[in-house]
């Protein structure tokens, strides 16, 4: 007689086996799935990051490179688009805040020096003369590049130097109510901005800022007064029937460094002390009424290492003598060619500058190497990336830079 089936009876223990064996299987294979979408986004995420700091990096050495040389060092008829500095034994050195100019592995750079003469030039370069981040690469590169600043319209005020540290700018009012015709503003600007700086005028000097005096002296501001007595600043000659007055709030008194005064200059671009001939400072300009003034923005870009305790290799800049600014982390090497025109003969890629020319031969400037690694190495998905192109220097050289084979041109 047949048994009857058990209603209670289950799954068998090799049932369960199996059963069990193909949900780990499936569980396994969503996992693996998950694990590589997270590593894809990871990935993703790092290179992105990665070519937003390149793209910023790469757009601020764009814009200061292309500048180079524009306005005072170049447009307005300095010869060499250089300035000279003081001649002493005390070498005047850069890159400065208003304290130290000790960023450069810890140490100042000397300015070039051509037949004796310091020189601030539109570029300068500086090979080798970073920091080494990597042994088997070797030490990086710094640069400087110097331009006139067109966000204040210094050639709108007269400059008188009161001394060896200061200098009074008065800003002319016409009989006409109009300011000078030689003071050229931008569309729809009747005056240009006060020389104080404040929270409604980020245009006016600030502590730090280079003036450059009549292309041959550079003052580093430690102080700007407005409402200074208009009997201390020179008012311009008539023109024809127009005459000239420095209204009430239109004089300005400008403190800049003294290398042996209470505000020291950590660069010694201002040396009063030095003997006669008094070359390259604002001594030698004393009781002058006719000089010219413009602001400097001169910028360096260099690798440091963070002190928060990351010990992170960044891209810094400086300018004038403002604190440096991290520009982006993770900047592991960065080196610079150049290209150079000397009289229609032209060297590319040059390390170094080829013999028996100057930084104003230069008409472009070729990013090398500017290699990035991503913030965890040793984690999956750590990477690195070397950026390598060309910026002109469009203020330096107006000569064509590569002929054309088989043509005049």
């Amino acid at each position: 007689m047949r048994q009857a089936p058990n209603p209670r009876s289950g799954f068998t223990l090799l049932e369960l086996m199996v059963a069990a064996t193909v949900g780990l299987l499936v569980m396994a294979g969503a996992v693996s799935l998950f694990s590589q979408a997270l590593k894809a986004t990871w990935v993703t995420s790092e290179r992105s990051e990665l070519q937003q700091d390149f793209r910023a990096a790469s757009n601020l050495l764009q814009n200061d490179i292309s500048m180079a040389g524009a306005g005072a060092m170049g447009s307005q008829g300095l010869g060499g688009n250089s300035v000279g500095l003081p001649v002493t034994a005390t070498k005047p050195v850069y890159p400065c805040s208003t304290t130290t100019c000790n960023y450069i592995n810890g140490v100042a750079v000397a300015y070039p020096n051509s037949t004796g003469t310091p020189l601030l030039y539109s570029i300068i370069p500086g090979p080798n003369l970073g920091i080494t981040v990597n042994a088997a690469s070797g030490p990086t590169d710094i640069i400087t590049l110097a331009a006139a600043d067109v966000s204040l319209e210094l050639n709108c005020y007269t400059v008188e130097v009161a001394s060896s540290t200061t200098a009074n700018f008065g800003l002319p009012i016409g009989s006409d109510g109009n300011v000078p015709a030689t003071c050229i503003l931008p569309t729809g600007v009747l005056t240009p901005p006060s020389l104080v700086s404040s929270t409604t005028n980020a245009a006016g000097l600030n502590q730090g800022d280079m003036i450059l005096f009549a292309n041959s002296a550079v003052g580093v501001v430690t102080n700007v007064v407005g409402g200074t007595n208009p009997a201390s600043c020179t008012a311009p000659p008539p023109a024809g029937t127009i005459t000239y007055t420095i209204p009430a709030g239109n004089c300005y008194t400008v403190t800049f460094a003294n290398e042996a005064g209470a505000a020291p200059d950590p660069g010694h671009i201002n040396q009063p002390t030095t003997s006669a001939p008094k070359l390259g400072v604002l001594d030698a300009y004393v009781g002058s009424t006719t000089l010219s003034a413009v602001r400097l923005l001169v910028v360096t870009y260099y690798l440091d290492i963070s002190t928060d305790g990351t010990n992170t290799p960044r891209l810094m800049r400086i300018q004038n003598g403002k604190t440096p600014s991290p520009v982006a982390e993770n900047v592991v090497y960065l080196k610079f060619t150049y290209d150079v025109n000397n009289n229609g003969t032209v060297y590319a890629n040059q390390s170094t500058l080829p013999a028996g020319t100057t930084p104003s031969l230069i008409t472009q400037v070729n990013v090398a190497h500017m290699t990035m690694r991503s913030q965890l190495p040793g984690t999956s998905g750590y990477q690195g990336l070397d950026l390598q192109t060309s910026m002109s220097a469009r203020n330096l050289s107006s000569q064509q830079e590569y002929p054309i084979s088989g043509s005049t041109f």
